[in-house]
């Protein structure tokens, strides 16, 4: 009895812990704009991550940072794999596969193409972190092709393949629309008592 009892508690351990194929979308607004998405893997795993976003140009170009303890570990600006072009990825999307030397979180940071890290951690942060935000409508990407009038759009799609979980990160703007509403549950709360 007491070993069926550990085989059924390690079978439900196990599927707490099952690899998810996930997906996030959203629109950026600006050339400066950061998606970060944080996720755990398990030891072994096998990750993979790619965006479609680009849609022949409708988009901007997407590049990948993916960091563990705050250092950057891989990094991807348009896709050199064929097997994640093949899951729906175009040529300026962005795409890593790797394998998870150990179990553990990892953040990865969506952006556009050319702001590029300024070393290699996160916190250097990333070449347009002090510009003026510039609407994707009317920003140039230096992948930009004048003639096809393309990227001027703001779509994001990112796939996560063999994680385990995943959240996306709100930015700080995002934190500042949420704290009065915190700020008036808690009051709330304090009144009731």
């Amino acid at each position: 009895m007491k070993h069926t009892l550990t085989l059924i508690a390690l079978a439900a351990l196990s599927l707490g812990a099952q690899a998810a194929d996930l997906t996030f979308s959203g629109q950026a607004i600006s050339h400066n704009d950061k998606i970060v998405i944080d996720f755990r893997v398990a030891a072994g795993g096998s990750v993979s991550l790619w965006t479609d976003s680009w849609q022949s140009g409708l988009n901007f170009d997407p590049q990948l940072f993916v960091a563990s303890g705050g250092v950057i570990v891989h990094h991807n600006d348009d896709n050199e794999s064929d097997s994640l072009a093949s899951a729906g990825a175009g040529y300026y999307d962005a795409g890593l596969q790797f394998t998870a030397a150990a179990a553990g979180s990892y953040r990865l940071v969506l952006n556009a193409s050319s702001n590029d890290a300024r070393g290699t951690t996160l916190a250097q942060g990333f070449v347009y972190d002090g510009d003026t935000p510039i609407k994707l409508a009317d920003w140039n990407q230096p992948s930009y092709d004048i003639n096809a009038n393309d990227q001027k759009g703001g779509f994001w799609r990112l796939h996560l393949g063999g994680v385990e979980q995943a959240a996306a990160v709100p930015e700080p703007a995002g934190w500042m629309l949420m704290l009065p509403g915190l700020l008036a549950l808690s009051l709330i709360g304090r009144r009731r008592r």
